[in-house]
């Protein structure tokens, strides 16, 4: 005879978008912001190397981090993201390096690298950020 449980399994539920991804910011100040992303195999797309959308999501988090530091309690909101793939990712660390180059009153403007754990670099990005203020 089987047994059947009654309480369903629950499936993992991360507090946030980073833990589900696997992202760590480990510096934020001064409009820089340092993430990493230890390469996982959910990471990874059918040819074994990082999917190119997980390295916009690191580098719109470096980005969006740096733009953090220097407008707390805003809101940070992206409204364009540009990506050069350089070069494949397929185990390691990678760490984006995100800086604002322009900060306005409501848009700013920043850039990523990511490299891999050697130092190479897989990709840069560059995009533009909205920090809309509350109504008055």
């Amino acid at each position: 005879m089987t047994q059947t449980n009654s309480h369903p399994v629950q499936p993992f539920e991360p507090a946030n978008f980073a833990d589900m991804i696997g992202t760590e910011t480990v510096e934020r100040a001064g409009g820089h912001a340092r993430v990493r992303m230890a390469i996982k195999p959910r990471h990874l797309q059918g040819a074994g190397v990082v999917q190119g959308g997980a390295l916009m999501m690191l580098a719109d988090q470096a980005i969006s981090g740096a733009l953090g530091s220097l407008s707390p309690g805003l809101p940070i909101i992206t409204i364009e993201l540009k990506m050069n793939f350089i070069a494949p990712a397929r185990e390691g660390v990678l760490t984006a390096e995100g800086r604002i180059t322009h900060k306005g009153s409501l848009i700013s403007v920043g850039e990523a690298a990511i490299t891999d754990s050697s130092g190479k670099l897989i990709a840069l990005a560059v995009g533009t950020w909205m920090t809309p203020r509350p109504p008055a």
